[in-house]
């Protein structure tokens, strides 16, 4: 019996460092970019900044949606746009949803797991999970990475009068810095380096079109290539 719980314990241990671990990089991107967020929603939004990233938790939108609260567009428009800018996670909530098929996990620790996922989160706990099939390690990670990113705005709202603006500048490089650094840990063969150089084309070539449905469609290409290139090379 005492071995049982030993090792129970010592399992328990290693799901935390390991939800440490994948979580570390992604909280380093969250907390400088959401510095950048805070510094510049405090002329603007005071503390309902960190109220809004606490209940939005979304980067790009966050950003689009106070461009367009300084230009006093209608909050219709803002709604659309964030929808429009946040419609790739129907894919991604998907793919995870199908995941979760063989996870033993109620409706609660579901919502809680999907109101987490980011494209960073995503990236690391859709290939975690494939080997680790929980949700306790799904809600850890995504419960660090928005603690991060709550924690980052109000540093940004607290000390961004004292913050050089170049560096407020530099900040949100950090997040491209983790997009490439995901990107390449996820890169394993052939078919992933094809995927992701036509996602990136197709990106850009549609580029013209409202923002978000560019990085959607081309996100729907890749996959629909990506299944195609699978089945050819088995």
């Amino acid at each position: 019996m005492q071995s049982l719980v030993q090792g129970q314990t010592m399992q328990g241990m290693r799901k935390i460092r390991m939800c440490f671990s994948d979580a570390f990089p992604i909280i380093v991107g969250y907390f400088s970019i959401s510095v950048a967020f805070g510094v510049l929603a405090q002329k603007y939004l005071g503390m309902y900044a960190v109220m809004m990233s606490a209940l939005v938790f979304a980067g790009a939108s966050q950003f689009v949606a106070l461009q367009m609260l300084i230009h006093k567009s209608s909050a219709l428009l803002i709604v659309l746009t964030t929808f429009l800018v946040n419609l790739r996670h129907v894919l991604m909530s998907s793919y995870m949803s199908a995941l979760y098929s063989r996870i033993n996990a109620g409706r609660i620790k579901r919502a809680l797991v999907s109101f987490g996922i980011t494209d960073e989160t995503f990236a690391i706990a859709s290939k975690r999970l494939k080997e680790l099939p929980d949700a306790n390690y799904n809600l850890g990670l995504n419960f660090l990475c928005y603690v991060s990113w709550i924690t980052g705005t109000a540093v940004g709202l607290l000390f961004g009068n004292v913050i050089p603006l170049n560096v407020v500048d530099a900040l949100p490089f950090a997040l491209t810095a983790l997009f490439i650094t995901l990107l390449v840990l996820s890169v394993e063969n052939r078919v992933d380096v094809a995927v992701a150089a036509i996602a990136a084309i197709v990106s850009i070539l549609l580029g013209f079109l409202p923002v978000g449905w560019n990085v959607m469609i081309a996100a729907l290409v890749a996959c629909a290539l990506g299944g195609v290139f699978e089945r050819w090379k088995s």
